[in-house]
């Protein structure tokens, strides 16, 4: 949700940010600029060119207006504050122009500062609340004529979790400040890149300052200084590698990300359990050792949070929890120093999330996490990282993560109980399978389903048991890629109220695996049925019920991951039919790094 990238080197500002800023489309956007200094060779004055647009990135085209340079920065948008226009684009201008400013997050007190800035006679152009800052930026260095410690104070004003860059038209000055939203930076060879995460600049270098919250990064003259917000102190500088494992962006000759992901989850889910007893050992130890274990995510991770806690209840039998990012208020005063809290995130950066992270910590209780991004923040606040190793993953709609979570969470579970292999033996078999099962005939059979889902405005999911929290993914699924109205719940659920709605030829899937819930949802099945409903079943055996099937391989212990696939594919193929961009959903980001 939103991306910062600034470049300072001997390169081609504009096209290295640009270059930056597609490799953070993932993220989500719906506008984006980018800003470099401009030096006239008779005069020696600086100033700095602006350029902005709102829909996608195109190519260096666009930026033919820009002077060729080598600093500058730019941003990619998600709106919050102000609709999706050139005007509310970022980076912003001063007053005079001698400094833009750029900004991932909300500003939660932006109307009082606004008010009060207004008082002292500041005046604003757009609606966003970036302006704000720009402002009381120009406010406090017509106070310290000084722009780091402008910023810096201008900064401490801001509540909220907010990141900002800022770029000067003197002294190739860029300062960047973070509090909540990420922010690194990449050292090259004589260069350096500000991004909102590794991935953006990972095919230009390996090595990485990592900016915790309350720190400020300021280039200037070429020096690269690190301070504490707070009291203006100096830091040490810490260079980090990166992992190189997989940082290239490449559709490898499908049609959409989305595809490839889809097909990539044959392997995904296999590289998430490359982890040794020894290196499952200290996280397993906590667990045996802790009064509770509380699973959270937001979104399709909360999913996957509810995923593994069903594996750890129902394979390790200990007392899991899955537990809503967002809605942490009422269990705050419930963590103890004898809890795990387990954080589930694709990007590591979800500011719901991290805040449930920080909440936990507070009470003592310990962390584990399972994410995908290296360095993330999340990572980086737990007691026990462990990552998916999935490569990028570009698509908004998350598919790979998502079953490369659940085969973690799968491996955890059992390595509780002492019996890891039987995890590993399930998820590489499913692999294998997987890589026969996702072939021509099987796409075919989906795109049968799928067109018959076409004119449907409500379709439902009906799972039990480790179906359940699959049947709430497949859902989110179709609502966010397809924009139809889709609804996964308990089969349970059916004769308490949710059987009101089916009526003659609604859309009903059931996901069914050979386990001891079968007899249960055949029987929902038929109630459905017998009232009209057009049931589609994933499962592995046909049954005279259905009136469409789609099969999936045999998964033992890793049954409901794989049925989850169908639903990736029903989504993609729905979007394409319908003209969207299965990519790119609308209002939609990858990383959710505000509340």
């Amino acid at each position: 949700m939103c991306g910062i990238f600034g470049y300072i080197g001997q390169g081609d500002a504009g096209q290295n940010i640009l270059n930056g800023l597609k490799r953070l489309e993932y993220r989500g956007y719906d506008s984006w600029g980018v800003a470099v200094v401009s030096r006239d060779r008779q005069n020696g004055d600086s100033t700095i060119e602006v350029a902005k647009k709102v829909g996608s990135i195109g190519a260096l085209e666009e930026l033919k207006d820009l002077p060729k340079s080598n600093i500058g920065i730019g941003h990619t948008r998600w709106a919050t504050h102000g609709g999706v226009t050139e005007v509310n684009a970022h980076p912003h201008y001063s007053t005079d122009h001698s400094f833009v400013l750029a900004q991932n997050g909300i500003v939660e007190n932006y109307q009082e500062l606004k008010k009060e800035l207004a008082q002292k006679g500041y005046s604003f152009s757009t609606e966003t609340d970036t302006e704000i800052i720009v402002r009381n930026v120009e406010f406090r260095l017509s106070q310290i004529n000084n722009l780091k410690e402008a910023v810096r104070k201008a900064f401490l004003d801001l509540k909220g979790r907010n990141t900002i860059i800022v770029l000067s038209s003197e002294h190739n000055q860029v300062i960047a400040v973070r509090n909540g939203s990420p922010l690194v930076v990449g050292i090259g060879d004589g260069e350096y890149f500000f991004a909102s995460d590794t991935l953006s600049f990972a095919d230009k270098t390996d090595e990485v300052i990592y900016i915790d919250d309350k720190q400020m990064v300021e280039y200037k003259d070429g020096d690269l200084k690190l301070f504490d917000v707070e009291n203006n102190k100096e830091l040490k500088i810490k260079i980090r590698k990166l992992d190189h494992e997989d940082v290239s962006i490449d559709k490898e000759g499908f049609a959409h990300f989305m595809l490839k992901e889809i097909v990539d989850q044959k392997h995904t889910i296999r590289e998430a359990i490359q982890y040794s007893e020894e290196e499952m050992e200290p996280i397993v130890n906590i667990i045996k050792n802790s009064r509770n274990i509380y699973t959270v995510g937001a979104g399709t991770a909360s999913f996957a949070a509810g995923q593994i806690a069903y594996f750890l209840r129902k394979y390790a039998g200990v007392n899991a929890i899955e537990l809503k990012s967002y809605e942490m208020e009422s269990y705050k005063e419930l963590f103890t120093e004898n809890d795990l809290l387990i954080a589930v995130s694709q990007s590591g950066e979800t500011a719901d999330t991290i805040e449930a992270v920080e909440l936990a910590k507070q009470k003592g209780a310990k962390i584990g996490s399972i994410v995908n991004m290296v360095g993330s923040t999340i990572t980086r606040l737990s007691d026990f990282p462990y990552f998916l190793r999935s490569g990028p993953e570009i698509c908004v709609v998350s598919t790979k993560a998502f079953t490369a979570m659940c085969s973690w969470g799968l491996l955890l579970a059992l390595s509780v109980k002492g019996e890891a292999e039987k995890a590993r033996k399930a998820i590489n078999n499913l692999s294998e399978e997987l890589d026969r099962h996702l072939n021509e005939d099987f796409f075919a059979c989906v795109k049968k389903v799928t067109e018959k889902l076409l004119h449907h405005e409500h379709i439902f999911v009906l799972g039990r048991g480790q179906n359940y929290y699959l049947s709430l993914e497949a859902g989110l699924k179709l609502k966010e890629t397809a924009y139809k109205h889709t609804e996964g719940f308990a089969a349970g659920e059916l004769k308490h109220g949710v059987i009101a709605l089916i009526e003659k030829g609604t859309p009903i899937f059931v996901l069914i695996s050979e386990d001891n819930s079968k007899s249960d949802m055949l029987s929902a099945a038929a109630e459905v049925k017998a009232r009209g409903a057009h049931l589609i079943g994933i499962a592995t055996k046909e049954n005279e019920l259905f009136d469409d099937f789609i099969k999936t391989p045999e998964g033992d212990y890793a049954d409901s991951i794989a049925n989850i696939i169908p639903f990736h594919l029903l989504a993609y193929y729905l979007a394409v039919e319908l003209g969207y961009n299965p990519d790119k959903p609308r209002n939609l980001a990858k990383s959710v790094t505000v509340k």
